[in-house]
């Protein structure tokens, strides 16, 4: 079911999104509910969709045994969807019951490379995020 306008833009990802940008954003999105121990990515498997925690809790483990949870609603999961070769650096299952907001990878990259504003805003939260969770994932703390 998609979700509403105003639910994505509480979200602190879309906070300096404009209204004409949600509206674009918005029909891809439908929240999904989670439950205790239900995998949502696996690691080295095609990452073909992009998630938002709405609510819950999630844990998201790396080879080497690294890993992070993540508590925060509109924290993200499924960076590889937008990054070559598109495959899940991290399994991630969600530690209590929750929901997640979904977004096909490739219709998010489409919106991307067509709308070269919305594009680099969108760009722009990914590498904010990749830049704090990095010394996470390389162990390089």
């Amino acid at each position: 079911m998609p979700v509403d306008i105003n639910i994505i833009k509480s979200l602190n990802f879309f906070k300096d999104f404009s209204h004409a940008d949600l509206e674009e954003i918005a029909p891809l999105i439908d929240q999904i509910r989670t439950t205790e121990g239900e995998r949502i990515t696996c690691r080295g498997c095609h990452a073909d969709t992009f998630f938002i925690i709405f609510s819950g809790n999630f844990m998201i483990s790396f080879k080497h045994d690294r890993s992070y949870t993540l508590h925060d609603r509109g924290d993200i999961i499924g960076l590889s969807t937008l990054i070559m070769p598109f495959a899940y650096t991290g399994t991630a299952v969600a530690l209590t019951e929750g929901a997640v907001l979904s977004m096909p990878g490739e219709e998010l990259l489409r919106i991307i490379q067509s709308n070269s504003e919305l594009g680099e805003k969108i760009m722009k939260k990914i590498n904010e995020i990749v830049e704090k969770r990095m010394p996470f994932v390389t162990g390089r703390c």
